[in-house]
């Protein structure tokens, strides 16, 4: 039976989510080594700001998983598939 056009659809936004989930996670861990390192060397003002790149990464990332998880529930079959 061929794939609703619906279903196929919500595949490809979810796959394309997908890869704006890894490069969210690469960026939150590229900044918060970035926080880190500036800490170790005792730069607050690079750790303070690096530490609030973070948390809008992070927020990013969280709405990003957040659509997924909404287009999921909407489109079980997407679930399955990926």
């Amino acid at each position: 039976m061929a794939e609703d056009s619906d279903v196929a659809q919500a595949r490809v936004f979810a796959d394309m989510l997908n890869v704006e989930i890894a490069a969210a996670s690469s960026r939150v861990e590229a900044s918060e080594q970035l926080a880190r390192t500036a800490l170790r060397v005792g730069d607050a003002r690079s750790h303070e700001w690096h530490g609030g790149e973070t948390q809008a990464h992070k927020q990013a990332l969280y709405e990003l998983h957040r659509q997924l998880t909404a287009l999921r529930t909407r489109f079980p079959a997407v679930h399955c598939g990926s």
